[in-house]
């Protein structure tokens, strides 16, 4: 009978160490509430701009683990792939361009707010642009600013791409609203203004 208490005793101790471990001071173990929005104001408008300037050639998929992107190369020891996989678990990207079709990987799409130095991206992530250039997917990286007009976006990522769009014929015009079409040097001086490399 002693034997008996002295296990129920035993499990009741191992039981309140095992909650308080998983509890906050409240006794509640799940201490969340509800965020008010998935993005912040700027990365809201961004993805909207995106969603116009390209959305009928990509689909945007947004904050997306660096690791989710690439992989390493075969033929690395085990101490160098847990090395490289370690500096980018905790990279993030704002964008991501899928093709529409075969949802394969396009390209990058990184906000830089160059207002605030100390800010979120405000400084280049060398690392970052080094792996994707070389997984060959392009890193575009848009600078945050008031004013972007989708036909703006639209070319400096056609032109990073290396896919200006051609000037459509007057007939094709016509028949269907398409927006601006900048001419390539029109688009050169607009990447310049809006990406950087």
């Amino acid at each position: 009978m002693e034997l008996a208490l002295l296990s129920i005793l035993a499990l009741v101790v191992v039981a309140s160490v095992v909650a308080a471990k998983y509890t906050d001071q409240g006794g509640n173990p799940y201490p969340f509430s509800k965020k008010e929005n998935v993005f912040t104001t700027v990365e809201a408008s961004f993805l909207h701009l995106i969603e116009r300037a390209i959305g009928d050639r990509f689909k945007v998929v947004s904050r997306v683990k660096l690791v989710d992107l690439i992989e390493c190369k075969p033929g690395l020891t085990a101490k160098a792939r847990r090395a490289a996989m370690a500096k980018a678990k905790n990279k993030q990207l704002d964008y991501v361009l899928v093709d529409k079709e075969t949802l394969n990987i396009v390209a990058a799409v990184d906000l830089v707010n160059n207002a605030n130095k100390s800010g979120h991206k405000a400084q280049k992530d060398w690392f970052v642009t080094g792996a994707l250039e070389a997984a060959g997917i392009p890193h575009i990286r848009m600078k945050v600013r008031a004013g972007y007009k989708p036909a703006e976006v639209r070319a400096a990522i056609l032109f990073k791409l290396g896919k200006p769009e051609k000037p459509e014929s007057r007939e094709t015009r016509n028949r269907t609203y398409k927006p601006a079409v900048l001419s390539p040097s029109q688009a050169k001086a607009m990447s310049t203004q809006l990406a950087e490399i």
